[in-house]
């Protein structure tokens, strides 16, 4: 690379474990990227993201939605979070577009509802308003401010409105909030690119719909699967070529069984061995990257993620004083001992019977361990009737606590501390690499679409 033709990019910009990623984007297989472009063209298509934390979600929704809508706009959606919050929310981001100040933008917006918006927007008292949008406390919306009208603030201005971990609403407002994509939908007739798109976690897509039947059919549900290994790849190709830094042929190995098709913990460990090596903009000589370099890389992210995982697991397996039998650690125990990806309600069962545990116990503490009393260790499905580890770095620390034998002598067991912290590096990775990469490479069914 030639310095008079060098570009300076900054690493924080290349390697982004926290945000959607820019210049590293990577398209995804032709048959994912066609489904979502063909329902983001589609109108009245609305859109359901889902996938595993970290696998890439946001950033193709990112990168794609520019290329069709002049405007996005996200609300973050909160445990506790009300259907007034969202409402609320979803209107304060268009703030920017109608403005008494007229923009450019603001001119292809008829003015009567430029005006209506400030109507709206005046008749709020500052104080209700902010309360509004920070608080969880319900309160009554103006009547100026219905769904159809702030469906056609979006609409007019060629906006689409994105609502991330949709999940997290709970009864009554997940209803409402589901009834709100219906506005959206039948209003597309006026708005044709009118759309709400909701990312979700792995299991709670159809939750959107569940409570409205008239949207069958008019919901592209797209599950984001976890990037396979040449995807993997061209995220580290990528990087190195606008930083001017070379990975050795082992580290790039390294990175793409340890990322277990997670963008994310690539970006995370190339960001890390880039911070160690004091890379923060592209380098003018070319600089190599070793699996020593790998190695510290390694070493700080499961030291940043230690802290949590151990009080995640802690929390999930804590029982009372007196307690003779914990049964959420059994059942974790088992669910291990299973060795599967999924599990039923009987095949659980089935195994803990050798402790006399109730079934109706069983229910009580599965049902626990899938919600955040018990860290949500667990997630259950309820398309599937099936149960599942929620997060994989989770679910490698759980069998590293509860499979590994642990003397019962406390003077042994501190002299062992030290040891036992710095072998639990390499076993967390090599169990996350044995469940994860090898599946990637065999599994034929490796993309789910459905429209419903």
């Amino acid at each position: 690379m030639s310095e008079e033709k060098l570009t300076i990019y900054k690493t924080k910009k290349i390697f982004t474990p926290t945000s959607s990623a820019k210049f590293t984007f990577v398209e995804r297989e032709a048959k994912l990227n066609n489904h979502f472009v063909d329902a983001l063209n589609t109108p009245g298509k609305q859109i359901v993201l889902y996938g595993h934390s970290g696998c890439g979600k946001t950033t193709l929704l990112t990168n794609k939605i520019n290329q069709t809508y002049e405007n996005s706009y996200t609300t973050r959606c909160m445990e506790g979070m009300t259907f007034e919050n969202i409402v609320f929310d979803g209107f304060d981001q268009l703030s920017s577009l109608y403005t008494e100040n007229s923009t450019t933008k603001s001119f292809k917006i008829a003015p009567e509802l430029n005006v209506s918006y400030l109507d709206i927007k005046a008749s709020l008292k500052l104080g209700d308003y902010t309360t509004q949008k920070t608080e969880t406390n319900r309160h009554i919306l103006p009547p100026q401010l219905t769904p159809q009208r702030l469906a056609k603030f979006y609409g007019a201005s060629n906006s689409c409105w994105i609502l991330e971990d949709f999940h997290k609403i709970k009864g009554d407002d997940k209803i409402k909030t589901s009834q709100l994509m219906k506005v959206f939908m039948d209003m597309s007739e006026e708005y044709e690119d009118l759309k709400i798109i909701a990312l979700g976690a792995v299991g709670t897509a159809r939750q959107v719909i569940e409570y409205d039947k008239e949207m069958n059919n008019r919901v592209a549900e797209i599950f984001i699967p976890y990037m396979k290994p040449n995807e993997i790849e061209s995220i580290i190709n990528t990087g190195e070529k606008l930083l001017n830094i070379l990975f050795s042929k082992e580290v790039k190995s390294k990175i793409i069984k340890y990322s277990c098709g997670l963008p994310s913990i690539c970006h995370q460990l190339c960001l890390n061995i880039c911070f160690n090596k004091k890379i923060h903009e592209t380098s003018k000589t070319k600089i190599s990257i070793n699996i020593e370099d790998l190695d510290k890389a390694i070493s700080k992210l499961v030291e940043e993620k230690s802290d949590t995982l151990k009080s995640e697991f802690d929390k999930s397996i804590k029982v009372g004083n007196g307690v003779k039998i914990n049964i959420p650690k059994i059942i974790l125990e088992n669910c291990l001992e299973l060795n599967k990806d999924e599990f039923s309600h009987l095949e659980i069962f089935n195994q803990i019977k050798k402790y006399s545990i109730t079934e109706s116990n069983l229910t009580k503490s599965l049902s626990e361990l899938c919600i955040p009393i018990r860290s949500e260790i667990l997630i259950y499905d309820e398309n599937s009737n099936l149960y599942r580890f929620n997060n994989l770095f989770l679910k490698a620390y759980a069998y590293l606590r509860l499979k590994e034998e642990i003397t019962k002598n406390e003077n042994a067991e501190l002299e062992n501390k030290n040891l036992k912290e710095a072998s639990i590096i390499q076993k967390l990775l090599n169990i996350i690499e044995n469940d994860i990469y090898n599946k990637l490479e065999d599994d034929e069914d490796y993309f789910i679409f459905e429209d419903i």
